[in-house]
């Protein structure tokens, strides 16, 4: 049970290294545009409205 234990300690540590070493996620600069530039934009169609008959 002892082994088990410290082989799970071992473990356990082992992953927190590596979790903790990770490096953060960046998004590149054209994303960086992509986001600042996206805006509200509308487009409607033109109804014809005349009269036809």
């Amino acid at each position: 049970m002892m082994k088990y234990a410290i082989t799970t300690a071992i473990a356990g540590a082992m992953t927190a290294a590596v979790l903790g070493l990770a490096a953060p996620a960046q998004a590149d600069l054209g994303h960086n545009d992509w986001v600042n530039n996206m805006g509200p934009s509308v487009t409607v169609p033109h109804v014809d409205t005349s009269v036809h008959g």
